[in-house]
């Protein structure tokens, strides 16, 4: 029988090394017969049926009574998810904020959790017009933004592919905060440029890949310059929801 190590089977399914160890505690998923040996083929096939419901937006709760008690499941999705960290906006005070981004991101892949829950809830928050809504839109980016840098300071422990991430447009300061989030979480070693500028950004350290993120746009000057980057055979690409050239 083949077996498979932590390392791998993240690599494969792009779980986290915490979130493995987060679904453990959890019991769902049972330890190695052998940590020589790694993980069998059957416990890493429950890992991917764990990161499908996850990415569901299920808590670990509700799939353990999945697995082991069918009768007591009860799916809730993202939308609990996000309406659970409204009520923390509203109420929670930023310790017990951070502890329960902290948790999100241990139990959900940082794909799934940045989104189906954190770019949407962004979106949200920026579009709202309600009382209080600058409030919350203050407190997640400030939540966010600490949660982000405390991945990159994790990060510096692992194996991480080096990159650097250059903001060139944002429709809102947090949305590069969520990328670096999201890639952190896939396994790079992120060196955010946040704030867009009319130069092109100049990273601090070496890097394997180059992403400029578009949230709004890219100027021609800018554009000129990833051109020729790319024609010099850089290991640069333009990344975001907006990549088109604008004056």
């Amino acid at each position: 029988m083949k077996y498979l190590n932590t390392e791998t089977v993240c690599a494969m399914t792009g779980v986290l090394p915490t979130t493995l160890k987060n679904w453990k505690r959890a019991g769902l998923i049972s330890r190695a017969e052998d940590l020589k040996r790694g993980y069998s083929w059957s416990q890493y096939i429950r890992i991917n049926h764990i990161l499908v419901l996850t990415s569901r937006g299920d808590t670990l709760g509700e799939i353990y009574n999945l697995i082991y008690a069918p009768r007591h499941y009860h799916h809730s999705g993202w939308g609990y998810r996000l309406e659970e960290l409204l009520l923390l906006l509203d109420y929670a005070d930023d310790v017990a904020l951070d502890k329960h981004l902290r948790r999100l991101m241990r139990d959900y892949s940082s794909e799934n959790c940045v989104n189906y829950l954190l770019k949407p809830l962004n979106d949200l928050l920026h579009k709202e017009s309600l009382s209080g809504s600058a409030l919350r839109h203050s407190r997640f980016h400030r939540a966010v933004v600490q949660q982000t840098l405390n991945s990159m300071q994790n990060s510096e422990r692992q194996k991480a592919v080096p990159l650097f991430l250059e903001a060139v447009s944002v429709n809102n300061e947090t949305e590069i905060w969520l990328e670096a989030l999201r890639l952190t979480g896939l396994g790079f070693r992120v060196e955010i440029a946040s704030e867009p500028g009319m130069r092109p950004a100049v990273a601090a350290r070496r890097y394997d890949h180059h992403f400029m993120w578009c949230g709004a746009g890219i100027s021609p000057g800018m554009k000129r310059h990833f051109s020729q980057r790319l024609e010099a055979g850089d290991p640069i690409m333009l990344c975001g929801p907006d990549k088109a050239e604008r004056v």
